[in-house]
């Protein structure tokens, strides 16, 4: 894992929920059951040394996946979980306020917002802070994804 410490410090932190995205964010599509199963614990394993809770929620690598997939993550005792609003972070050259542009043409109450905060989301930082205020000031509500699917963290 190469972000122990910010793991650990959003782990406590009540606004945010962490899930598994996986170990090495293969296509789920391409695994065996060995393999899908590998993926889910190594990924499990390190979050639950590092912060002591355990996981509820997947998030598939690139939203791919069958039924053997699904069924694995289930197995796991995991709900899996998808977006429906694609902010484009990625781009280099997709700025701040086209970031909070797309999301407010795509939310709907429900949505899940996917971003990254993994260094690949050029300008998620810069564009939270308007998107926050925009989404607020719209009358939505931000709720971690349990609260969303009211499961049990």
């Amino acid at each position: 894992m190469r972000h122990p410490e910010i793991t650990r410090r959003l782990s406590a932190n009540l606004l945010f929920e962490i899930g598994n995205h996986s170990w090495a964010h293969p296509d789920f599509t391409t695994l065996t059951q060995d393999e899908l199963s590998a993926e889910i614990l190594q990924a499990n394993d390190m979050y639950y040394q590092l912060t002591g809770n355990t996981l509820h929620l997947f998030r598939l690598p690139g939203g791919a996946f069958n039924d053997l997939a699904l069924g694995m993550i289930a197995y796991h005792g995991m709900v899996t979980i998808q977006w429906d609003v694609v902010t484009g972070d990625p781009v280099p050259d997709n700025h701040a306020e086209n970031i909070v542009r797309i999301v407010m043409q795509r939310v709907q109450n429900g949505s899940i917002i996917v971003m990254h905060a993994n260094g690949r989301g050029w300008h998620t930082a810069e564009a939270l802070p308007g998107m926050i205020q925009q989404l607020r000031q719209a009358g939505y509500q931000l709720v971690t994804v349990s609260e969303l699917l009211e499961v049990e963290p």
